[in-house]
C-alpha cells in the first residue's frame, strides 16, 4: 500500500470515530442553566423522592394527621350529644311551663275587695285552717304582667317582675304562685340558679302547705335536689309525692314523680 493510500485510510477512520463520539455526546447550550437543562421533558410527572427517609417522614406525618382528625371527630360527636340532651331538657321544661301557664290562665279570678285591702277568711276544715286571701289593689295586675312575660319567654324579665311582686305583695293572694314561678324561672334562665330555685319551692311548701301548687312544687323540688347531686333527698321527696298525691286532681305530679324515679333510680 502506498503512503498516499495509507494516509487516506487513516483520515477516513478518524472521521468515522469523530462522528460516533460526536453523536454520543450531549449537546449543551451554554446560554441555558444546567439545572434547568437537566429537568425532564415531561414536567407533569411527579419526581421520585430523593431518598427513602423523606418518603417515610411524609407517611408518618400523614398518620399523625389522621389520628388528630379521628380525635377531633370524637370530640365533635360528644359535644353534639350533650347539646342534644340540653335541648331536650329545655324543651321538656318549656312544654311543662306552657301547660302550667294554661292551668293558671284557666283558673277563676278572685275579685278585689271593696276597700281594696287584703282580707283573710278562716274556716275550720278537718282540724286545720283554710285561708282565703282576696287580692289587694293592683296585685292581680302586677301578677298578670309578670305572667305575661313568662308566656312571651322573656324569662329574665319575668323573674325580676316576680321578685318585685314579692316585695310589693309579700302576703298576697298570688304570693304562693309567685314562689312557684320563681322556682321554675330560676331553672330556665342562663345560667341556672338551682339554689335559688330550691329556696323558692321550699318557701312555698313551708308557708303554704295546703296550697294547690304544693304537689307540683314538691315534685320540682325533688328534681332540683337531684340536679344538685343530693339524690337521696330527691328520691325521698319524689316518693312522698307519689304516696300523698297518687289520686285526685293532683295525680299528674305523682305520675311525673313516679316516671322520674323509674328513669333515674
Amino acid at each position: 500500500m502506498s503512503f498516499k493510500n495509507y494516509a487516506a485510510l487513516l483520515a477516513s477512520a478518524a472521521f468515522v470515530y469523530s462522528a460516533i463520539t460526536f453523536a454520543q455526546a450531549p449537546i449543551v447550550d451554554a446560554s441555558i442553566d444546567t439545572a434547568a437543562a437537566s429537568e425532564p421533558a415531561n414536567k407533569g410527572a411527579v419526581p421520585a423522592p430523593a431518598d427513602s427517609s423523606g418518603q417515610g417522614e411524609l407517611f408518618y406525618q400523614l398518620q399523625l394527621l389522621q389520628q388528630e382528625v379521628m380525635q377531633l371527630r370524637g370530640v365533635v360527636e360528644e359535644q353534639a350529644y350533650l347539646l342534644k340532651q340540653v335541648k331536650e331538657q329545655n324543651r321538656e321544661r318549656y312544654i311543662d311551663l306552657d301547660r302550667r301557664l294554661g292551668e293558671v290562665a284557666s283558673a277563676p279570678a278572685v275579685a278585689a275587695s271593696d276597700n281594696n285591702t287584703v282580707a283573710a277568711l278562716t274556716a275550720a276544715v278537718g282540724g286545720g285552717s283554710a285561708l282565703t286571701v282576696v287580692a289587694a289593689a293592683g296585685e292581680k295586675e302586677a301578677y298578670d304582667a309578670a305572667y305575661q312575660l313568662v308566656t312571651e319567654r322573656r324569662f329574665d324579665e319575668a323573674l325580676e317582675a316576680f321578685k318585685q311582686f314579692m316585695v310589693d305583695f309579700p302576703q298576697g293572694k298570688y304570693t304562693p304562685n309567685s314562689y312557684y314561678w320563681m322556682g321554675e324561672l330560676y331553672q330556665v334562665i342562663t345560667p341556672q340558679d338551682l339554689e335559688a330555685a330550691r329556696q323558692s319551692f321550699t318557701q312555698l311548701l313551708d308557708q303554704y302547705p295546703t296550697h294547690v301548687k304544693v304537689p307540683d312544687a314538691m315534685y320540682k323540688l325533688g328534681k332540683v335536689y337531684f340536679l344538685k347531686g343530693d339524690k337521696n333527698k330527691a328520691r325521698g321527696l319524689l316518693e312522698e309525692v307519689v304516696s300523698k298525691y297518687n289520686k285526685g286532681t293532683n295525680s299528674s305530679a305523682a305520675d311525673k314523680a313516679r316516671q322520674f324515679i323509674s328513669a333515674n333510680y
